[in-house]
C-alpha cells in the first residue's frame, strides 16, 4: 500500500502543531495522529475548508469516523 504524504505548509493549523518536527512532508496516518493529539493548540476558527475536509477524511480513513481529542 502506497503511503500518502501531506505538505504541511498547504494546511497552516496542521503547520503550527508540528511545531517541534523539521520535515516538510507527513504522512496521513501521523498527521491524523497530531491533529488528535494536538488539537487543542489548533485554533478552529482558523482552520480553512480545505484542512477542514482533509481532517474529515482523516478521520474516517483512520479513525473509523471519529477523532478522539486529547
Amino acid at each position: 500500500m502506497a503511503v500518502t504524504l501531506i505538505d504541511r505548509k498547504c494546511y497552516p493549523e496542521l503547520d503550527l502543531i508540528m511545531w517541534d518536527r523539521a520535515d516538510r512532508l507527513v504522512s496521513e496516518k501521523t498527521a491524523f495522529h497530531l491533529y488528535e493529539t494536538r488539537w487543542r493548540y489548533v485554533d478552529q476558527k482558523r482552520l480553512g475548508q480545505d484542512e477542514k475536509a482533509m481532517i474529515r477524511r482523516l478521520a474516517q480513513d483512520y479513525g473509523d469516523g471519529v477523532m478522539l481529542t486529547a
